[in-house]
């Protein structure tokens, strides 16, 4: 996975900060009723977003957004109706004056195409002070320890769902299958490392607790079809993203300010 982020545009005090992005993913489960490895197969992902970032009163920003995603296994012929996905959000980020480095951020996240909810909460309590990283929320789980300037380790959770299109075997097609849905809930041990400037990777092998598939038709219903359940299993991840290093906090005057 490969994330850029482009040049920002200030416009006052609102920030836009377009960004862009690249994902290839390999996946498979057997479906002993057609056949073994029916839905293997190999994605790729294209995204481009926009974020609009805006403060709004001490220690409170308002965060919104829109990201387009494409998918494709380059089997299929391309479809932009059905092959994009959008997602946009809302959120609003609080800093409490009291507790240095702790911060809530709550909001919406709206998505179109759906199949089963399309809109979803989010809420997540972040602390970063020191050499410690804390994020609890909802989908992301995170807990990292600083290692100097260049390695941060430790555990990363989340909850992950997607549809995919794809072009199945002929025995899946009988059934009108045109997406195969994704949920998975994954945690495992993550290393970064600060490659040079802002750019890091970031590597991680551990367990999906639960890795479960979906076969739906066109209109995205699902065929519930039995076999798909995979239970847990091994994954493997790897990100290279850029990462702006923070403004370095200004000494406070001995005067009040106006």
């Amino acid at each position: 996975e490969l994330r850029v982020p482009l040049p920002p545009l200030v416009l006052g005090r609102t920030y836009l900060l377009p960004s862009v992005g690249y994902e290839t993913r390999w996946m498979g489960a057997d479906v002993p009723a057609v056949g073994d490895d029916a839905v293997d197969r190999q994605f790729h992902r294209i995204q481009l977003g926009l974020t609009l970032i805006r403060p709004v009163a001490p220690r409170w920003l308002v965060v919104t957004g829109v990201m387009a995603s494409t998918r494709t296994d380059f089997n299929s012929s391309f479809d932009l109706a059905l092959d994009t996905s959008w997602v946009a959000f809302a959120m609003v980020n609080h800093q409490f004056e009291d507790t240095p480095g702790l911060g809530v951020t709550f909001g919406v996240v709206v998505l179109w195409p759906f199949d089963m909810l399309p809109v979803i909460p989010m809420l997540s309590l972040t602390y970063n002070r020191g050499p410690y990283v804390l994020e609890v929320g909802l989908p992301r789980l995170t807990l990292l320890r600083k290692l100097g300037d260049t390695v941060e380790l430790g555990l990363v959770g989340a909850l992950d769902m997607q549809v995919l299109r794809t072009r199945f075997d002929p025995e899946l097609r009988a059934l009108n299958a045109s997406y195969l849905r994704e949920t998975q809930v994954r945690v495992g041990p993550t290393v970064n490392v600060h490659l040079g400037r802002d750019l890091w990777l970031s590597s991680s092998v551990g367990l999906s607790l639960i890795n479960d598939y979906a076969l739906l038709d066109r209109e995205r219903e699902s065929l519930n079809v039995r076999g798909l359940d995979m239970g847990p299993a091994l994954y493997g991840r790897v990100v290279l993203g850029w990462r702006p290093q923070r403004p370095q906090a200004k000494a406070k005057s001995p005067r009040p300010a106006p």
